[in-house]
């Protein structure tokens, strides 16, 4: 082994943890009076960030009490309105079934009403027992009313 092979062993590159630091810094001395200041500044922080929290905690506390009350009472009122709207709904199926009821029990006793009358029968009756007869022609007035559905006669229609 000569010199050559000692400079070659000695540029050879070393991995993991047992290689050497080549470049290192010296660690810094803190002189006594520099620690100190840096603690004041620290505890004068420290307090004036407190001092903050505290008053912030009141603004926060008072503004998340608000937006809670806030909060609630619409929840409260949603859920009221709700209830309000389901009940209507319930109503309305109700109001609508007896209208179906209705409907079906009128339509079912005009058809009974109409199949119950013979107009046959009740044409023989006016014509032979009670003498009515058709109108004749110049006999029949035609009357326009402003309420076509129901006209009242208080006295004789006159005869123009």
């Amino acid at each position: 082994m000569t010199l050559d092979s000692r400079n070659y062993q000695r540029d050879y590159y070393i991995e993991g943890n047992t290689a050497r630091k080549l470049y290192t810094v010296p660690q810094q001395v803190e002189r006594p009076e520099h620690r100190e200041k840096k603690e004041r500044q620290v505890n004068e922080r420290v307090k004036r960030n407190t001092n903050r929290a505290k008053a912030f905690d009141l603004k926060y506390t008072i503004a998340l009490v608000a937006a809670t009350a806030v909060l609630f009472v619409s929840c409260v009122s949603m859920l009221s309105l709700q209830a309000d709207i389901i009940e209507q709904r319930r109503q309305i199926a109700i109001l609508e079934s007896n209208l179906t009821e209705l409907t079906d029990t009128n339509n079912e006793t005009s058809k009974r009403l109409e199949s119950s009358v013979d107009l046959t029968k009740v044409y023989d009756v006016a014509t032979g027992e009670l003498g009515m007869v058709y109108p004749k022609t110049g006999q029949v007035i035609s009357y326009e009313a402003s309420n076509p559905d129901y006209v009242k006669q208080y006295k004789d229609v006159p005869a123009k």
